[in-house]
């Protein structure tokens, strides 16, 4: 028992601290980030860049509201990864006032962030957004980006939405690393990014940006450029305030689900950022312990402490992970976090084990190495 309480107590202090005092902590940095009147962003120097392949089925949502926005940037360039369906003129078929324009990978050519840099090479612009080609705009997003201070990149949000409630499990499971995210940003630096929604300026990307590193990968373009602005001392913001926020579909299986985090585990431990890696290992260690406690308490017989233990340790998180969850309106998912507590060690081992025994794809193309 004294173990059980020793473990509460430090698992209690440790999400206090990193969850909670980093999430205010966070707040009140983003309140320095809106310029003054006039001196923020500007959205005719503004290109937003969006790669594709094959997304006949999922960009209805973006073009959609891409016609629906009340303000527009200067240009959208649509960059063409060799699609085979008819995506392309789908993205022909945006209103005539949609300032944009297609722009296709040659022949040996290919992936998101050889599709990046050919937009950018192709366009002039003082400030770069990517987005990606399955989510969704809201309609004054572009309104409220203009009144951001200028610096060189802005880690926007970008989140789930779940429709059934498996994939409300899938969205829990992002919604936490976000908030991880957002106390980490709120003690030191954030640790990820994603290019679904990421803001930088072009003469930091030309400064910073460092494609012969991790050209070998072909996914990856937001946590690699986020190392390379690190490394080079640029001014990274992350900023959750939901009306910048991004919101895209979550995997819809169980497979898809696993597929896509073995791919984002690739590229992060590619990355080899300390933070990051020290996080993980004591996610590790705590998840161990949790699930050695509860379990020997079950073998003992003991099932009464077994089950103070797991609602203990779960109400500790679903009290510290309720700010974050509000602030993005994804209450419903909260309530989920339960639910997410009983699967997140299995599906933490299989993680484990696929890590070393199954190569994930992306866009129909192999990760060239392994984990």
């Amino acid at each position: 028992m004294n173990l059980t309480i020793l473990f509460l107590t430090i698992y209690l202090l440790f999400i206090f601290f990193l969850i909670v005092v980093g999430y205010f902590a966070q707040r009140m940095r983003e309140t320095s980030y809106v310029a003054e009147e006039n001196e923020g962003i500007d959205l005719s120097e503004l290109v937003v860049i969006i790669p594709f392949r094959n997304e006949e089925k999922r960009i209805h949502r973006l073009l959609n509201s891409i016609n629906e926005l009340h303000t527009f940037p200067k240009e959208f360039i649509f960059v063409n990864d060799h699609s085979e369906d008819a995506t392309v003129a789908l993205v022909a078929g945006l209103k005539p006032e949609v300032p944009y324009r297609i722009v296709h990978l040659e022949n040996g050519e290919e992936g998101k962030k050889m599709a990046i840099r050919k937009a950018i090479q192709d366009s002039s612009s003082t400030a770069i957004l990517t987005i990606d080609a399955d989510i969704e705009l809201q309609p004054l997003y572009f309104a409220y980006l203009g009144h951001l201070e200028k610096v060189d990149m802005y880690i926007l949000p970008a989140i789930l939405k779940a429709e059934k409630p498996l994939e409300y499990l899938f969205e829990v499971d992002l919604l936490l690393v976000m908030a991880v995210n957002m106390g980490l940003a709120g003690w030191t630096r954030p640790i990820l990014a994603s290019g679904a929604n990421l803001l930088f300026s072009r003469t930091a990307f030309d400064k910073y940006d460092r494609l012969a590193s991790h050209v070998h990968m072909p996914s990856g373009d937001d946590i690699y450029l986020l190392r390379d602005f690190r490394k080079g001392k640029a001014s990274v913001r992350l900023m959750t305030d939901s009306r910048l926020a991004i919101y895209t579909e979550t995997p819809k299986s169980w497979q898809e689900f696993i597929h896509q985090r073995l791919r984002w585990i690739a590229k992060t431990g590619d990355v080899k950022d300390g933070l990051s890696t020290s996080l993980a290992i004591l996610q590790a260690i705590f998840t161990f312990v949790f699930v050695g406690i509860v379990t020997s308490l079950l073998i003992s017989g003991d099932t009464k402490s077994a089950l103070m233990v797991f609602f203990v340790k779960t109400g500790i998180d679903v009290l510290a992970f309720l700010p974050f969850f509000n602030r993005n309106k994804r209450l419903v998912s909260w309530l989920f976090i339960p639910f997410y507590e009983i699967l997140f060690p299995i599906y933490t081992v299989i993680i484990a084990v696929m890590m070393y025994t199954f190569k994930p794809t992306w866009k129909g193309r192999k990760l060239d190495r392994n984990f």
